[in-house]
Order: C-alpha cells, then sequence, then structure tokens
C-alpha cells in the first residue's frame, strides 16, 4: 500500500532535500542566517531525528540501539554539528528507517489514530505533517546557503 500510494510524494519531496544539500561543504554547516537561530548543520541533524522521531510515535517502530535526539524540542543550537561526513550519514540511516518503517506498517493502521505529544493524529496524516516539517526546514537551508550567515 504505502510503495503504491504514497512513496512517490515522499520520494518526490526528498528529492528536494537532497537539491538544497548538492554540493555541500563542511565550512557551511555553522553558517545561520542570524545570530541565534539554527546552523546547516542542526537543521540537517534536526531533520533526521524527527524522522527518527516520527517513527517511534506513528509508525510503530523504536529507535534503533545508539541513536539519541538532541535536537527536538527547547534546545539551542550549540555549533556541534560540524562533520559533514557524519552529518548525512546520519541523514541516511534515519530515512532508511523511516522507509522500513512505513513498509512494514500494517496496511489497517494508516488511518488509526496515535495519541503522541504533538498531537493525536493517523501515521497518513503524520508522514503529511513530517514532509511538511522535512520542506519547511529544507528552505531554511536554502535560504541560509543563498543569503547566509558566513561566521
Amino acid at each position: 500500500m504505502f510503495e503504491q500510494t504514497l512513496l512517490p510524494a515522499l520520494q518526490t519531496a526528498r528529492s528536494r532535500y537532497s537539491d538544497v544539500l548538492a554540493n555541500l561543504e563542511e565550512k557551511e554547516l555553522s553558517w545561520k542566517l542570524a545570530p541565534g537561530s539554527n546552523s546547516v548543520g542542526f537543521l540537517i541533524r534536526h531533520i533526521a531525528e524527527v524522522e527518527y522521531r516520527f517513527c517511534v510515535m506513528f509508525f510503530q517502530r523504536p529507535l534503533p540501539d545508539g541513536v539519541r535526539l538532541t535536537t527536538i524540542g527547547q534546545v539551542k543550537d550549540e555549533g556541534n554539528f560540524t562533520d559533514l561526513a557524519a552529518l548525512l550519514a546520519f541523514r541516511e540511516e534515519s530515512f532508511a528507517h523511516l522507509l522500513e518503517s512505513l513498509a512494514a506498517l500494517p496496511k489497517e493502521a494508516w488511518d488509526v489514530p496515535c495519541e503522541a505529544p504533538i498531537a493525536t493524529i493517523t501515521p497518513r496524516q503524520a508522514l503529511g505533517r513530517l514532509i511538511y516539517h522535512n520542506g519547511y526546514h529544507a528552505g531554511q537551508i536554502g535560504l541560509i546557503r543563498k543569503y547566509g550567515g558566513r561566521e
């Protein structure tokens, strides 16, 4: 079900995010639009962490061993995410985990509301919200790379 109906939309949205990261250089990971705002590196990590979090909240899949979520909630960008290879690997791992979670979700579960700290919504609705979230932050990354604060 997922592969036939929802996967194409997710892949299209993901391709736009990938385009924003094309030719990203490690020095850009610390760039921000303004003091106190989030850096490119923080946003890449955050997008991946939210994918993992949605798997837990809505797609019936626990976090993999060793994965810690540090960019969700009331947190401040401390400039920790400056290793490009590590960030891109984490990004790919989270997306693979998401795809596996979505593919394994039983057909009958897609429209059953899940109670989570952010909302009570169905997995289908959660996927839409996740796509929006990723696009929102990918747009921020694009703006930072275009106009951003080279520290």
